[in-house]
């Protein structure tokens, strides 16, 4: 594999540095033709002709691509640039949002404490609504029943702002 690797990765880095977006997308397209290469046991490293490496660049490139596509990647903003476009929260924003929480909170305590659990569990501690009606000895209709109540008293909280 090494021969394989000393042979073929600048050419690789070269032909996926013409069609990637940088420099790290090209290096990691590059390891994924070898993994690629790795995982397969029916033939020997030895075997391995530059088309037929060339054939699984494409492949990996098609991947990749595909899968970009599919997550909408071109419309993925960075961290450094969301933050450089976002305004600052003025005092004002932030008050408005602490008093919609005080809602929300008083809101919730005014829930049964039924639906209160089943509410916390499902939106803050990530459970499904199977898990929450394991965890809580109920059925699953019965945790819907309980989280259309949350959610509809919890939208009533919006409309009042």
């Amino acid at each position: 594999m090494k021969r394989l690797v000393d042979q073929y990765q600048g050419m690789l880095l070269s032909f996926f540095s013409m069609r990637a977006r940088n420099k790290w997308d090209a290096e990691e397209l590059t390891q994924e033709v070898f993994c690629k290469i790795l995982k397969r046991n029916d033939i020997a490293h030895n075997d391995y002709t530059e088309p037929y490496i060339f054939a699984i660049a494409w492949s990996v490139l098609r991947d990749r691509s595909r899968r970009e596509k599919v997550r909408k990647r071109d419309m993925h903003v960075t961290y450094d640039e969301a933050l450089a476009q976002e305004d600052p929260i003025s005092p004002e924003k932030e008050a408005c949002g602490e008093e919609l929480y005080g809602r929300f909170l008083k809101a919730l305590k005014g829930l049964t404490p039924r639906t209160q659990q089943v509410f916390v569990l499902s939106r803050y501690e990530g459970f499904s609504y199977s898990q929450i009606a394991d965890h809580c000895g109920i059925s699953i209709s019965a945790v819907e029943k309980h989280m259309m109540k949350a959610l509809q008293r919890m939208k009533e909280i919006v409309k009042e702002t």
